[in-house]
């Protein structure tokens, strides 16, 4: 694992960026977006995974936007259940991308019941370990956290990724309804630290040890339930 200060994420050469997500046709994201391509190995393609709720179409329209600001050409790959993430064609397109987006979507824990512990996984890994920007935007970038909950009241709260093995992210952070969902997770998992991501907002991690925030809302680490950092 790659520490700086309180953060602890997996090693690899490429990127790993934390998004809070928003709408990227009304040009809230461009900033964010402008500086995961300037992160991700152009010389590949993109992949993004539309697997929390987005549809295929949107997620074409989005592979688009980033093709339109610089990027390589790029294709949805459409996992929807762990029988997608066991494909070989689907886990071919993500391995050999230089640039993966996770992307946003109404339903985190179908992302992680859908992605964990299948070969689509280890392919984001190794696109990761040689050099792939790898993006989870919103949902897509709460399953990157050690627990991930439901958006509906009463949902459970289960195991994520883990790239942040002793983290809980919480995207469009937006004040006191935010911070004191994240407080509320962190209270069960006193272990973890919190990080809340607004919307038009990044938290990139890189394979340095470097730590970028971007966009002009600040990222706030949660460090335990009573005491709070900003940075950004």
């Amino acid at each position: 694992m790659t520490r700086a200060g309180p953060l602890n994420w997996r090693t690899g050469a490429g990127w790993l960026v934390l998004a809070g997500g928003g709408d990227w046709r009304k040009g809230e994201t461009g900033e964010v977006d402008a500086a995961v391509l300037g992160w991700a190995d152009l010389t590949r393609p993109i992949a993004l995974l539309p697997t929390a709720g987005i549809s295929t179409a949107e997620g074409e329209e989005l592979v688009d936007h980033f093709v339109d600001l610089g990027g390589p050409s790029g294709s949805v790959v459409t996992i929807r259940s762990p029988a997608g993430a066991r494909k070989e064609d689907n886990c071919e397109s993500i391995a050999g991308a230089g640039l993966i987006v996770v992307a946003d979507g109404p339903d985190p824990l179908r992302l992680v019941r859908a992605l964990s512990g299948q070969p689509a996984i280890q392919a984001i890994v190794d696109a990761f370990v040689s050099g792939a920007a790898v993006v989870g935007v919103g949902a897509g970038g709460a399953a990157f956290g050690a627990w991930v909950a439901g958006t509906g009241k009463g949902e459970p709260v289960e195991r994520g990724w883990a790239w942040l093995e002793q983290a809980i992210v919480e995207p469009h952070f937006e004040g006191t309804e935010s911070s004191g969902r994240l407080r509320t997770l962190l209270r069960r998992h006193p272990d973890c630290l919190g990080i809340g991501v607004p919307e038009g907002g990044a938290l990139a991690l890189g394979p340095g040890g470097e730590v970028v925030t971007v966009g002009s809302e600040q990222v706030t680490v949660v460090v335990d339930a009573e005491r709070k950092t900003e940075s950004g």
